[in-house]
């Protein structure tokens, strides 16, 4: 990963962060080096910047970094809109505890995605805030041009954030900071497992995410869950509507059980708007463990439904960190897909955790056999969604030879134009869900494949 981001020799490295970002098709990272000369004038670090130059994140990349003297940014978080890329990081002394603030940075998307020289890419920093600790910039899911962030303002107080106008323009300004009361966000307990505690985190928030007028954050938090009377580690999850201004605040989640533990929560929305959430579940019987949570945007108001397990955890964790690698993210050829990672404690040398991944749909949208087509379009044309090949696996595969040819391309031109039903629903692979017809996205897609097999 140094080699990759050209951290030069001799620096410390860390803060890996990854998420790919479906309004440009391409991946997006960042990571943060430092060099910690003792008793020295001479420390530096680096926030390292790269944009894949495609959607295949095995290929080239488009690689940056901005340099610091005697501070280093702490806890970067990196949001996206159609037009910028923001980045929020705390600035530290690298040889003492002193905070110089949060430091937000604007740069203009399109000159990273173009693969600008460093010194030709436009970039607009925000003066140091003091006054503000640990800001997270949310990832735009739809197109929209706003960057909005979030931090809390105090216990009670959420403060959201607005960046409108871009680099190359030279008019990026902070519309609004909005404070919104909310339930009281406090730094939780730590979290009691089988073995030993876990590290819960503190009262930061730890992630972000924008779609279509509506802004999710989360935290964890400590709180006392009905029918308890013992504080516990509990996921915090806020919903706000910034379609006007100023914005308002539609859900205040605070999710706690009677004698659990959660925390760490990640989130993301489909296409729907139906919410998932990864975070780490324990109580004093157990290992920590991966699970996961979520609503329908139907659910009634400051709800969720439960929990499922993703991954049970085989040991006592026994280091001082946890929660750096949980994470949400929409499958960008499956909208309704979201993909979970989650942290469980694992038997490994030195710090006794493992990921563990996972992909969850409410409405059958997950690609379960990874053929293509996602599991509740096969369910409507009448294939087998656990099964990539063989006969009626395949949607475009008609003739069940595990090839598209010729053959396959007569038997839907035939029936070009027809509606389904009466015409079966096998011919009928398009669009992502089917539409009910026999036309050009049906012989579109079938011919995109001509030529190839399954497997």
């Amino acid at each position: 990963m140094a080699s990759f981001f050209g951290v030069p020799a001799g620096y410390s490295d860390t803060d890996p962060r990854v998420f790919y970002d479906a309004l440009s098709n391409r991946w997006f990272a960042s990571y943060v080096s430092f060099l910690d000369l003792a008793g020295s004038t001479n420390d530096r670090a680096r926030l390292h910047l790269a944009m894949s130059q495609t959607d295949d994140h095995t290929g080239a990349w488009n690689v940056y970094f901005v340099s610091y003297n005697q501070v280093f940014p702490d806890y970067e978080g990196e949001g996206v809109t159609t037009d910028k890329v923001t980045v929020s990081s705390n600035i530290f002394d690298i040889d003492g505890p002193f905070y110089f603030g949060v430091e937000t940075l604007v740069l203009e998307k399109a000159d990273v995605l173009a693969g600008l020289p460093g010194a030709s890419v436009h970039l607009f920093g925000f003066p140091r805030r003091t006054d503000r600790f640990t800001v997270r910039p949310a990832q735009g899911l739809s197109a929209g041009n706003d960057q909005f962030l979030t931090t809390r303002g105090g216990s009670t107080t959420l403060t959201v954030i607005k960046i409108t106008g871009t680099p190359a323009a030279a008019n990026v300004t902070e519309a609004y900071a909005s404070d919104k009361t909310m339930l009281a966000q406090n730094a939780p307990p730590a979290s009691v497992a089988l073995g030993g505690n876990i590290d819960s985190g503190d009262s930061r928030l730890l992630d972000a995410m924008w779609r279509n007028g509506r802004l999710w954050t989360s935290a964890s938090a400590a709180c006392v869950p009905a029918g308890d009377g013992t504080t516990r580690s509990c996921a915090h999850l806020i919903e706000v509507d910034t379609g006007p201004n100023p914005p308002n605040v539609l859900q205040d989640i605070m999710f706690g059980e009677t004698a659990q533990y959660y925390s760490w929560p990640a989130l993301r929305t489909d296409a729907s708007g139906d919410l998932y959430v990864s975070l780490t579940h324990t109580n004093a019987s157990i290992f920590a463990e991966a699970r996961a949570t979520g609503r329908m945007a139907g659910d009634p108001p400051n709800t969720l439904n439960g929990t499922t397990l993703l991954r049970a955890g085989d040991v006592a964790h026994n280091s001082s960190r946890w929660g750096d690698y949980l994470a949400t993210a929409v499958d960008p050829l499956f909208p309704e897909c979201v993909w979970l990672v989650g942290e469980y404690s694992k038997d490994t040398p030195g710090a006794n955790w493992g990921t563990f991944i996972a992909r969850a749909s409410y409405s059958a949208g997950c690609d379960g056999d990874s053929d293509g087509w996602s599991d509740g379009a096969e369910g409507t044309i009448g294939t087998n969604p656990t099964l990539a090949c063989g006969t009626n696996a395949w949607p475009p595969d008609i003739t069940n030879d595990r090839f598209v040819d010729i053959s396959d391309v007569v038997i839907l031109t035939g029936n070009f134009g027809a509606p389904v039903p009466p015409t079966p629903a096998r011919y009928n692979i398009a669009p992502e869900p089917p539409d009910g017809f026999v036309d050009i996205t049906d012989v579109t897609r079938m011919v995109g494949l001509f030529g190839q097999g399954c497997s």
